[in-house]
């Protein structure tokens, strides 16, 4: 009689974490190319001030301060004073730390504050 070879579990794992391992380079790749390919955005003055706002509320995750913000930030948009661009990643950014990221938010906070120093 033939006997069949079963995959062992070290080899199972071990395939499960390259695939992981590939899988998540992947993401970072596309992520990477995504942030190094927009263009930086102007805020306004409402825009810079709500950002400064937003990065010590992600500092301190307070989700309750990010709910005062978002509100804030559909005003501005009702208002239509405001650059789509800006609105749009300032919406990106409370919508990261919604879903937990509060780091990552705040890094995209910094990150709008230092572009503003090219305008």
């Amino acid at each position: 009689m033939g006997s069949t070879v079963k995959p062992s579990n070290r080899n199972q794992t071990s395939t499960r974490s390259r695939n992981v391992g590939l899988a998540f380079a992947v993401i970072a790749c596309a992520a990477s190319l995504w942030y190094f390919s927009r263009s930086p955005v102007q805020l306004d003055h409402d825009g810079y001030d709500l950002t400064i706002a937003l990065y010590r509320v992600c500092n301190q995750r307070d989700a309750e301060a990010l709910e005062e913000i978002h509100s804030r930030l559909n005003q501005l948009a009702d208002g239509a004073s405001q650059d789509d661009h800006q609105r749009e990643a300032l919406q990106d950014v409370v919508q990261e730390a919604r879903q937990g990221n509060w780091r990552d938010a705040m890094i995209a906070c910094r990150t709008l504050l230092e572009e503003q120093v090219h305008y």
